[in-house]
């Protein structure tokens, strides 16, 4: 009898740990704190989409081209540089990379949300 209720608090707190640094959402949230000076809605979609990759704790070659963590370090003609970048890979559907499409459907933006950035890319240019 104690082995069961032994295995079966090790297999709750297993679950626990597991959703606790598997769950996208919470995940998700944390990047979302990085990308602040965006527009509520670009935030979400680049922490949704874009900071498991660009940020400081993201893969070494996609943060060398794009690092959400340091936006606002980069100059406001690199910003601009970088929001229309941002747009034109999406767009051609090089982001996410085909790996990470595959392994994680969920960070593919939507049409609507490829659209929404085209716009702020723009905006966020002529503006800057």
């Amino acid at each position: 009898m104690k082995k069961i209720a032994y295995r079966s608090l090790l297999n709750t707190a297993i679950l626990t740990l597991i959703l606790l640094f598997v769950n996208p959402s919470a995940k998700a949230q944390d990047n979302a704190k990085l990308v602040a000076s965006f527009p509520d809605n670009i935030n979400k979609i680049v922490s949704a989409s874009c900071t498991p990759c660009h940020i400081d704790k993201g893969g070494t070659m996609a943060k060398s081209k794009l690092n959400f963590t340091a936006w606002e370090k980069y100059s406001p003609e690199k910003q601009k540089e970088k929001a229309k970048q941002m747009y034109a890979e999406l767009d051609k559907g090089k982001m996410p990379p085909k790996a990470a499409r595959e392994k994680r459907p969920d960070l593919i933006p939507t049409t609507e949300q490829i659209e929404i950035i085209k716009k702020w890319s723009e905006t966020y240019s002529a503006n800057k």
